[in-house]
């Protein structure tokens, strides 16, 4: 009987920590919202001014690109944020993306979304069993700096 009581006691603490910390130890919970994304020089040159890939184009969508070569401008990068769970959790989420965006631009009225959709899930699977913790259902942000474009951090 006392070994009950102590794992039950062991798991109220232990849940109640991830409930008073959704954001510990990168749970479902977690975005990966403190820093923007800025896209590199080749990643813009590769995509439309909306943030997407240009893949199947109809004969006028090329006409309108060739006509505005060089006029149209591409996005300076992306920020995801996870859209499951509670609804104030995930605006509390998307505000934090828009903090990071404007953090990256340089204040709140420098930049512009481009586009806002699904995002990408990146999750691993052996099996049945996920091996990354995380969120299913993510969101993106692209957006365009209105002034200073950043430089881009490159990985090493």
């Amino acid at each position: 009987m006392k070994h009950l009581i102590t794992a039950a006691t062991l798991a109220a603490i232990c849940l109640a920590g991830c409930a008073l910390n959704p954001l510990a130890g990168g749970g479902a919970f977690s975005s990966d919202t403190a820093r923007a994304y800025i896209y590199t020089p080749e990643e813009q040159a590769a995509m439309t001014a909306q943030g997407t890939i240009p893949t199947m184009t109809s004969p006028s969508e090329i006409r309108e690109r060739l006509a505005n070569a060089g006029k149209e401008t591409k996005p300076t990068g992306e920020v995801n944020y996870c859209d499951a769970g509670l609804a104030s959790l995930i605006q509390a989420r998307r505000d934090e993306a828009l903090t990071a965006i404007a953090a990256a631009c340089g204040g709140p009225d420098q930049y512009q979304v481009r586009h806002e959709g699904p995002g990408n899930v990146k999750a691993r699977y052996a099996g049945n069993i996920k091996l990354t913790p995380g969120c299913t259902r993510s969101k993106v942000i692209i957006f365009r700096c209105n002034g200073v474009q950043p430089k881009p951090e490159m990985r090493k």
